[in-house]
């Protein structure tokens, strides 16, 4: 456990929110971080945002309410005009958190950019106090250990011993006449030649953009030190991005138009601002250096996803198919803790594949293909739980694996990264086949092994019951497609026709021409198109049998009982369609007579779509309920199994 302590009045609630924000997003995986709020009277309904933090990753929000009188002796105690009275709460953590030993102790003008593990761990020997120099250079030069209090790791065992909380207020009263720094002051004079220096990139002292503070590498915390914070127009700091990336994740993020005004409209003003303020700065070269750093810069760097604490980052390399099967992977990833940051074609986001599918927890990227590459070529994703490429087969020739690799930054860690291939048949066939690479239903080809995750969540569907009058089938792709066995569909339906039953209608969502169909069974089909996602989704909900056409002597189709699988199936075990099957092709895919219509040669097709049509809502009922066991239990098997391969367990 990870003990953070802030203080604040509820006008800082929002700031201590964007902390807390900026921290768990940041954390690892295994961090688990314990929030004490030091309460200067901050509102319920701000409380309630602060405890909504939460969502960014679990945690422990717990409010200390403060008498103020227990500091009478600090409030007239000159300070900075813009600090108030909570700054002065850390003198007496020791009594106010009796049962904590130790804590890392931040302002509300921060922003975390890591994991505070490496921070809380240090270790201190029988220092009270550990911070990073301050970069006022006149006050280091005669006291080289005086450090910034905006940041201060506490051991407050050992403060405890030392009885710091009386040696403050006795050097408070001693010097209380001459004190310019409140807080800032006494901690580093009182407890003088005790305080032990930590890696500056842990208090990154960012006042202004041409401050020696301002370029430290990989800065782990930001400390906005100026007068005119982020949330204030025109403010100068180099690091006030970060600030609103932040924000951002709290309750009180902004809407695209305010952010843009407080990012671009803000950048604009704050450079000429800057000027007004130190016009001697524009003699000198590090301002052209900081504003090239500040402007130009950012102008040029490439595009990243978003990524947070324990993040998994799902990709879909494949521009124009298999993209339905990125919500199922997500759905497994965030039922095991993850955050999730997707890439796929932007497009499929205007097409609805999420339109049903809201998680706090979800994040959709927009980046354009060579954005994406540009981002994996660049960074080795060590922030990254891990990355789940969804199509293999874009990445390589479905042969060799290793090729795969080549699309990323040579750095990166190789073992975060796991694929997908939807078609076995070529790496098997070389003996090259890895039993670690993902498929989506159980393998029977020449007793090759793999990783079987189905991916069938598309989000919050409905489950309906059966039509009462006119049975709807469903048939998905193209009514006249190469790969389909359409003939099967229109020779039966010839045949009911003549049979003298008519009530039923096949939907085809696909292209198709009704006029390319016979005439007298033009009626009972409604060609929809190709349609987007949230549109098929509504279709599908209508239906009530999904039918596929599989021809068991078709080396296309047998593909689906031995190597690869059918996108149909998952759309099956998603929307609890029981489907009309070739009996051959049931048993490997989940189905039997109790949860789907199995026929056992073409020529009973005809008869499959009858048992459809006759179906009682009562028996219909029933075989979803089979279907919903069948969904289940592939569900948790699928589930476990990827853990199992993420973790290595």
């Amino acid at each position: 456990m990870i003990n953070v302590c802030l203080a604040c009045d509820d006008n800082y609630a929002k700031y201590a929110g964007v902390v807390i924000a900026s921290a768990l997003a940041n954390a690892a995986k295994d961090d688990y971080l314990n929030f004490y709020i030091l309460d200067g009277g901050i509102k319920n309904k701000n409380k309630e945002k602060l405890l909504e933090l939460k969502s960014v990753k679990d945690c422990n929000i717990e409010f200390i309410e403060i008498d103020n009188s227990l500091f009478i002796d600090y409030m007239d105690v000159k300070t900075h005009s813009y600090i108030s009275l909570p700054t002065f709460y850390r003198l007496k953590l020791p009594s106010l958190l009796p049962n904590v030993k130790r804590v890392i102790y931040f302002d509300c003008d921060f922003v975390i950019n890591s994991s505070l593990k490496e921070l809380f761990n240090i270790r201190m020997g029988s220092y009270p106090i550990a911070g990073v120099r301050d970069i006022n250079k006149k006050i280091t030069k005669k006291n080289p250990n005086y450090v910034n209090a905006g940041m201060l790791v506490m051991d407050i065992e050992n403060m405890r011993k030392i009885n710091a909380e009386k040696i403050f207020l006795d050097w408070t009263k001693e010097h209380f006449d001459t004190i310019k720094v409140g807080d800032q002051e006494i901690i580093n004079e009182a407890l003088k030649g005790q305080i032990m220096l930590v890696d500056d990139a842990w208090n990154v002292q960012s006042s202004n953009f041409t401050n020696r503070s301002s370029f430290t590498k990989n800065p782990k915390a930001i400390h906005f030190v100026a007068k005119k914070k982020p949330w204030h127009f025109a403010s100068f700091s180099y690091h006030r991005p970060l600030y609103f990336k932040y924000l951002q994740l709290t309750p009180w993020k902004m809407g695209k138009k305010e952010l843009r005004h407080w990012t671009f409209d803000n950048q604009i003003a704050s450079l000429f601002e800057y000027v007004k303020y130190r016009p001697l700065f524009l003699l000198r070269p590090k301002f052209y250096e900081a504003l090239i750093k500040t402007y130009i810069y950012p102008l040029f760097e490439y595009k990243k996803p978003v990524i947070k604490s324990n993040t998994f980052i799902v990709w879909e390399p494949c521009s124009k198919s298999h993209s339905e099967v990125v919500p199922g992977f997500c759905k497994y990833l965030l039922d095991s803790g993850y955050h999730v940051s997707v890439i796929v074609n932007p497009q499929k986001y205007k097409e609805g594949l999420f339109s049903r599918f809201k998680d706090e927890n979800l994040t959709l990227n927009k980046l354009s293909r060579n954005q994406v590459k540009e981002f994996f070529k660049k960074d080795a994703l060590s922030n990254a739980a891990g990355i789940l490429v969804t199509t293999a087969g874009k990445l390589c020739d479905s042969i060799h694996y290793d090729e795969c690799y080549e699309t990323f930054n040579p750095d990166m860690d190789k073992s975060k990264l796991f694929l997908v291939e939807h078609e076995a048949k070529h790496a098997v066939d070389a003996g090259l086949w890895k039993e670690n690479l993902i498929t989506l239903r159980k393998l029977n080809y020449k007793g090759a092994k793999s990783v079987v995750v189905n991916p069938h969540y598309f989000g919050e569907v409905k489950i309906t019951p059966k039509n009462e009058t006119v049975t709807n089938f469903i048939t998905i792709g193209a009514i006249q497609g190469k790969k389909k066995n359409n003939d099967l569909i229109i020779n039966s339906v010839k045949e009911l026709h003549e049979r003298g039953i008519h009530n039923f209608k096949i939907t085809v969502v696909g292209k198709g021409h009704l006029k390319k169909l016979p005439k007298e069974i033009q009626k009972y089909f409604d060609i929809k198109g190709r349609l987007p996602f949230d549109k098929m989704y509504e279709e599908l909900e209508k239906a009530d049998f999904m039918l596929t056409s599989y021809n068991k002597k078709d080396p296309m189709h047998i593909r689906y009982n031995t190597t690869g699988t059918s996108g149909n199936f998952q759309l099956v075990y998603g929307f609890l369609k029981p489907c009309i099957i070739v009996e051959e092709f049931a048993p490997l895919n989940g189905f039997n007579r109790e949860n789907a219509i199995l026929y056992k040669e073409d020529e009973n097709y005809a008869d499959a779509l009858i048992e459809g049509i006759n179906m009682s809502q009562d028996s219909y009922s029933k075989m979803q309920g089979k279907l919903r066991e069948y969904e289940q239990k592939l569900y948790i098997e699928s589930l476990n199994n990827l853990k199992k391969l993420v973790t290595g367990g």
